[in-house]
């Protein structure tokens, strides 16, 4: 029977033939799903510290690039010779954090449907487009040339999907965008400040530019779209719910053990979600579990309407399996403290 198992809590897994008989090498990948800003920095640092192992990624060439001690500056594979990736996280790091000849190396990928100021067409995606950008990177080789990578779907056996409070990860991604935008425009960047009305500010003119091809191009009920249209960064919670969607789709489709974690339990109960992660990766604890320092909350950037607005638009959205894993960043309690 390969039905559906569900497992009380954050956790969700599929009945699959186990693959440790395989001739495929070791270590087996793990992916770290996340649309951007929802606790991957901090997933794939507790398991180093706890683990004393390695974590992989799929974007070796910007791990080759910014890390200044990362010799020759070359993108390394976990698995020899397999130049489409993934690589490892920290091939500079090797004598903390050693390589993994067993279990599961946990492996960063953001997927797609995750650009910030885009328009629709930028970032709506199928099943196929974004299972076919979770598997892509890029790579730096010898020759200092970057290479757009994809390996194949058949190496990736298990998935961890991370999921964030949509108001925290929206106002977040809002954060890392004004550092981008300090660096490419000094000018621009001066107009927005990094608060409540820095947010809106930046929000509104966005949501002008992009209005009329939402219009066009949103695939949700116009009487919906009507609803949302004047909540600040709304596009942003339809690729927040789109990427979600799509994730849960991807590793229903590749029939992998899933284990879905969202990003607050950290701070509530941070040793039984390591210990929930080691056992799915079939890793030992060696080391320290590294501290969690919560991050702060945005739930005050909307206001309560906006927020009930967004509710609706997500639970109109969200995919069967997936509203029930939302639904409480929605309950009437959090609601009611919107705005203050």
């Amino acid at each position: 029977d390969s039905s559906k198992i569900m497992i009380p809590n954050d956790e969700i897994a599929y009945n699959v033939v186990s693959d440790v008989d395989s001739d495929e090498p070791w270590p087996r990948i793990a992916w770290l799903m996340s649309f951007p800003n929802s606790g991957t920095s901090f997933t794939t640092r507790l398991i180093r510290h706890a683990t004393k192992k390695a974590t992989a990624t799929n974007y070796g060439f910007s791990n080759a690039v910014h890390v200044e001690e990362v010799k020759d500056k070359i993108s390394l594979p976990v698995h020899e010779g397999e130049l489409e990736g993934p690589f490892w996280s920290d091939p500079h790091m090797f004598e903390t954090y050693s390589q993994l000849d067993t279990g599961y190396v946990l492996t960063k990928t953001h997927c797609g449907s995750r650009c910030f100021l885009c328009q629709p067409k930028e970032y709506i995606e199928t099943a196929h487009t974004f299972l076919n950008r979770c598997l892509s990177g890029e790579r730096r080789d010898k020759d200092k040339v970057m290479s757009k990578t994809r390996y194949d779907k058949s190496l990736v056996k298990k998935a961890v999907h991370l999921i964030r409070d949509p108001f925290d990860n929206v106002v977040s991604r809002y954060h890392l965008e004004l550092g981008v935008l300090e660096k490419k425009d000094p000018k621009e960047f001066k107009k927005y400040s990094k608060d409540r009305e820095g947010f809106r500010k930046f929000c509104s003119k966005w949501d002008a530019e992009f209005a009329g091809k939402e219009q066009r191009n949103f695939n949700i009920d116009d009487k919906l779209l009507a609803y949302i249209k004047d909540v600040p960064c709304h596009s942003d919670f339809f690729r927040y719910v789109q990427w979600h969607n799509l994730a849960s789709t991807a590793t229903r489709n590749l029939q992998i053990p899933t284990l879905r974690l969202h990003y607050e339990s950290y701070e509530d109960n941070l040793e039984g979600n390591l210990n929930k992660l080691l056992t799915f990766l079939e890793l030992e604890k060696i080391g320290e579990t590294a501290a969690f320092i919560p991050g702060k909350r945005y739930r005050n950037y909307y206001t309560s309407d906006e927020v009930k607005a967004l509710s609706k638009m997500l639970k109109e959205l969200a995919y069967i399996d997936m509203w029930p894993l939302l639904e409480h960043y929605f309950d009437e309690d959090i609601i009611s403290e919107a705005g203050r």
